[in-house]
């Protein structure tokens, strides 16, 4: 009779200390959770400023010289 009492106070002792584990692993993930450190938003140039960036590249390009060069590379490729 005695080891069927020690028995089920052991499986208690282990029930109690399951149930303890899980609720202080819920706490640890619930307080990381809340802990978290929030993400910054990037902060990136307006539309207009990074268009007209992009047209005054695009305006720079001075394309004459570029077909001189082709011009240039054709002469080159006929005398072969």
């Amino acid at each position: 009779m005695e080891n069927i009492q020690n028995n089920t106070e052991n499986k208690k002792t282990i029930l109690v200390t399951i149930v303890i584990g899980i609720l202080v692993l819920s706490a640890l993930v619930w307080w990381a959770r809340g802990t978290s450190v929030p993400q910054q938003a990037k902060v990136s140039p307006t539309p207009d400023a990074e268009t007209a960036a992009i047209n005054q590249d695009i305006d720079s390009i001075n394309v004459e010289d570029l077909n001189a060069e082709l011009d240039a590379i054709d002469k080159n490729l006929q005398g072969l």
